[in-house]
Order: structure tokens, then sequence, then C-alpha cells
């Protein structure tokens, strides 16, 4: 059974309804049975026509790798030199542009 979407002019979809009638009253444009996704930019898209997500930038990796604040905390109190070999080993493998 298709659903009828409404095709929004930036290409995303937006309200959507089964019912032909409804969707004939509110102009919603377009009719599909093929799976609905949420996109990187929370928008809905038929699946394999979404944006590409952009890379991340080198501060979002880093912050992706750092031990939480209580293990940094920790490695802090016994052995600071650790933590700075750790926080040194991550700065280098995303180093700013």
């Amino acid at each position: 059974m298709p659903t009828y979407y409404e095709l929004l002019n930036d290409g995303s979809i937006g309200k959507s309804t089964p019912n032909k009638k409804i969707a004939a009253l509110f102009g919603l444009n377009l009719e599909t049975d093929q799976p609905i996704v949420y996109a990187c930019d929370n928008k809905k898209y038929i699946k394999g026509t979404e944006p590409i997500p952009p890379e991340p930038s080198y501060a979002e990796k880093r912050k992706k790798e750092y031990p939480d604040i209580g293990e940094q905390l920790d490695m802090i109190y016994h052995d600071m030199d650790a933590w700075r070999a750790c926080i040194r080993q991550i700065k280098e493998k995303y180093p700013k542009p």
C-alpha cells in the first residue's frame, strides 16, 4: 500500500498519509512505497536520496577519543605523564588544520 508524502522544495519529505483522499486534500504530491529515512540534517528523505553527512571536524574526532573526565582526573592523580601522553597521542592523530 503506497503512502503519500509532501515533497518539500529542498528535496526533503514533509507530512505523510496512507489515505489518498487526505493526500489530495492537503496537496501531498509524492506517492511511494519506498522506505523513508532520517538523514544527517534531521529531515526525512526517500532512502538513497538523502544527503551525505559532512566529515567530522578534528575537534569532533578528538572529543570522541578523549577518555571521559573521570578517567582523565584519575590518570592525572596517578600519573600525569601518562595522561599527557594519552592526550598528546589523540592531538597528533587529529591535528588542527
